[in-house]
């Protein structure tokens, strides 16, 4: 069951990853980069701000990420607190990155 169940978690992830542009994939790995190391949930401007990307582009990646349901959620609606694989939730699960950063993961 785990191997039949990690292989359908691949193949769903490689497939939702093939539907993203590469400004996508960066807007998205930049949240993941900022999630390591952010307090509070990660808001669409600061994106835009800290990547020069416009507002109403980097809103519509966001609301693409989410609804894709495996790259990012908001729970509040606005900011974001979950960019697989961490999370800014006390989700029980700790993680420590190479760099000696401690988080959440998702």
């Amino acid at each position: 069951i785990s191997n039949t169940g990690i292989k359908m978690g691949v193949s769903g992830a490689k497939a939702k990853a093939g539907l993203l542009s590469e400004e996508e994939r960066r807007i998205h790995y930049f949240v993941v980069a900022k999630m390591a190391a952010a307090k509070e949930p990660i808001t669409a401007e600061q994106i835009s701000e800290e990547l020069d990307i416009a507002l109403e582009t980097v809103q519509k990646t966001i609301d693409k990420l989410e609804s894709l349901k495996t790259f990012l959620y908001r729970s509040s609606g606005t900011g974001i607190d979950w960019a697989y694989p961490l999370s800014l939730d006390n989700t029980g699960h700790r993680m420590t990155a190479s760099t000696g950063e401690r988080f959440n993961a998702a």
